[in-house]
């Protein structure tokens, strides 16, 4: 084996001896296991051994990207939350040797809290932060930048503490807090609100977050958004075009329906007509329990005025749930097909156990049971 494989070698087994003896024989400290393959440094510095990285700066190894397309020894280290790697490498004069062609490395540790989320990475983001770290030319700021990757809170709040602004717009104009309101996460919502955005900025549209939230269906964000005393101009517009009965109680509204008001909608919402349900043999049988329950505790007229489904259709549904899921040929879990309507009449079931009649439950099965089947099915319906 030669000198430069025995490096390679060394690092890969993480054997800090070995990578001395190496570099004292004389390999090359930028030696790569393959001209298609990063430095021996950037290796070192992607899994954090600080003392094997100390060896091969000292030995002379390159602070940059072996190629534009590979991630520099620094970039490697932010990447992967190595702090110590970090210090260690700007200390040797690595922010000087580092490129923006991969965008900045601020722009790398704040995506580092997403895609590798563990308190160093928050650490590495601060340790930055501290430098002055900022964003490259042409890239967006800091805290459109956290929204826009799904940052988490606690990501946003570290942008902040450090000077970003909470009112940041996007290169086109729109606010943080819309980019956060359309995309539902109510949380960056609200770190961005306590930060002092404001409730009522307008993007291009003419449009608030409230909203836009209201457009989206997204209630957790629009109850933020209210509580912080958004304006409610316009949002009551777009509640009644949108048919969003639960947020026109929200503004005030005594009595709802189905208006059909014209607006100018921002969003194109999915609607879709049938649905695939995923789980076990014997959970599914619990639905088909509960929706037999309650239809039979109703009956046929009662169930249907209250309702407004067939009550065949329970009856018939309440079967499916325990005779027709069939196992997925590609997985573990077992599945059942629904119309919208079947699933309607489902949600229907589970309403009215929940809140409106008293039945006898099937055995083994209690109020919290039908609550939180209630609460995970209402969650994830559009």
């Amino acid at each position: 084996m030669d000198r430069d494989a025995e490096l390679v070698a060394a690092v890969r087994a993480a054997n800090p001896a070995a990578v001395a003896k190496a570099l004292a024989d004389g390999a090359d400290p930028d030696s790569a296991a393959s001209r298609f393959t990063v430095t021996v440094l950037s290796e070192a510095a992607s899994t954090g051994r600080l003392e094997i990285a100390q060896l091969l700066v000292n030995a002379g190894a390159s602070l940059r990207a072996r190629r534009p397309q590979y991630q520099s020894p620094l970039r490697s280290a932010v990447s992967n939350g190595h702090l110590d790697v970090v210090r260690l490498l700007v200390d040797r004069g690595a922010l000087k040797a580092e490129g923006t062609d991969r965008g900045s490395l601020l722009a790398t540790a704040i995506a580092a809290t997403r895609h590798r989320p563990q308190a160093a990475a928050l650490e590495v983001l601060r340790y930055l932060l501290e430098l002055g770290a900022e964003a490259a030319p042409g890239e967006e700021s800091p805290i459109v930048q956290a929204v826009l990757g799904s940052a988490a809170p606690a990501t946003i709040r570290m942008l902040l503490g450090h000077g970003a602004d909470p009112s940041s717009r996007r290169s086109d104009g729109t606010p943080a807090l819309i980019l956060a309101a359309r995309r539902g996460d109510h949380a960056a919502v609200d770190v961005l609100l306590t930060a002092g955005a404001d409730p009522n900025a307008v993007d291009g549209y003419g449009h608030t977050a409230l909203m836009h939230a209201i457009e989206r269906n997204e209630r957790a964000v629009s109850t933020a958004l209210l509580l912080a005393g958004a304006d409610h101009a316009g949002a009551l517009e777009i509640a009644q075009g949108w048919q969003r009965q639960n947020v026109q109680f929200q503004l005030g509204e005594m009595s709802v329906g189905l208006d059909d008001v014209p607006i100018t909608r921002t969003a194109v919402r999915l609607h879709p007509t049938g649905y695939e349900l995923r789980g076990d043999p014997a959970e599914f049988r619990r639905w088909g329990q509960l929706i037999a329950c309650a239809a039979e505790e109703l009956g046929d007229d009662e169930w249907e005025t209250r309702t407004g489904t067939p009550y065949a259709l329970a009856q018939t549904v309440a079967y499916r749930f325990v005779d027709d899921p069939a196992k997925s040929p590609t997985a573990s879990w077992h599945r059942i097909e629904l119309t919208r309507a079947e699933l309607a009449t489902v949600r229907q079931a589970f309403v009215e156990l929940a809140y409106a009649v008293r039945a006898t439950l099937p055995d083994g099965l209690g109020q919290e049971y039908v609550h939180d089947a209630l609460d995970e099915l209402n969650a994830q319906l559009p």
